[in-house]
């Protein structure tokens, strides 16, 4: 799912629930499965990915060692969706050579011009994160893609005027940014530069800051997920003049913060 090729099959909620199949117990591969996938109901296999998805070799939340399968990691990590989402993000380095960490900074890159699109699988779409990839990607990349992006906090689906659910994805770090400073070291009611803090979120965050270290400016889902946390009283930036060290969100002429900070405090 993480490596070379993304499978929707290996959606969160089934890594999940492996997890929680296995956490009291190491289990065997070929009871797993069938666990997963009652050979009387003959339904197409998926097992295989998920496993791959959660072993050691991709987000390592279990070991899959002599067909056997256990966790990895401590049980309050699976204790529900959002423990294993937050241990996902803190640790989302581990996936950092694979097809999904490079599509994930190509479609931050593209900024506002993801609302060209109609839809993850499109062509056109595909085309322009292409440009700025190594690996191919393909529908099911996409489909896989969206799925975990959603789960970790990358943005969220677009809806249509009746509030139907589209395959837009609209790129907005909010939730991904709660999780990524709530484990970081950062501290409650203290101010600090805005390097400092960069540099406290970088390893959880360098999936949505390619090349941002060297410009100092963010993308457009980064700069979205600040402001709003800051809007909401979780966070504040400020801007103070004359100041050396600079950072520049995404601009936005209609915000209080319109671009430069040079501090934030985390507020809750």
């Amino acid at each position: 799912m993480f490596a070379d090729k993304m499978k929707h099959e290996a959606i969160p909620e089934r890594v999940f629930a492996l997890c929680e199949l296995v956490k009291n117990k190491p289990w065997n591969e070929s009871d797993a499965k069938e666990y997963f996938e009652p050979s009387a109901l003959k339904g197409s296999p998926y097992f295989p990915m998920v496993r791959d998805a959660a072993s050691q070799y991709q987000l390592g939340l279990v070991n899959v060692t002599d067909k056997k399968i256990e966790l990895a990691v401590d049980k309050s990590v699976v204790a529900s969706m959002e423990t294993m989402r937050k241990y996902i993000i803190k640790h989302i380095s581990v996936i950092k050579n694979g097809l999904f960490y490079e599509t994930s900074q190509a479609y931050f890159d593209l900024n506002e011009k993801v609302y060209e699109y109609g839809s993850v699988t499109e062509q056109d779409l595909m085309d322009a994160l292409q440009k700025n990839m190594s690996r191919k990607l393909d529908v099911d990349d996409m489909r896989a893609w969206r799925f975990w992006a959603a789960y970790l906090g990358f943005g969220h689906l677009a809806r249509s005027a009746t509030n139907q659910p589209q395959m837009n994805f609209l790129p907005n770090l909010y939730r991904y940014l709660q999780a990524a400073i709530e484990v970081s070291s950062l501290e409650r009611g203290k101010e600090y530069r805005f390097d400092d803090f960069i540099r406290a979120i970088q390893l959880s965050c360098d999936i949505a800051m390619k090349d941002a270290l060297t410009s100092r400016r963010l993308n457009m889902a980064m700069s979205y997920g600040l402001r709003m946390m800051h809007d909401n009283g979780e966070i504040e930036l400020r801007y103070q003049l004359d100041n050396k060290n600079l950072w520049y969100l995404y601009p936005a002429d209609l915000h209080a913060i319109r671009s430069e900070v040079s501090h934030i405090t985390i507020r809750r």
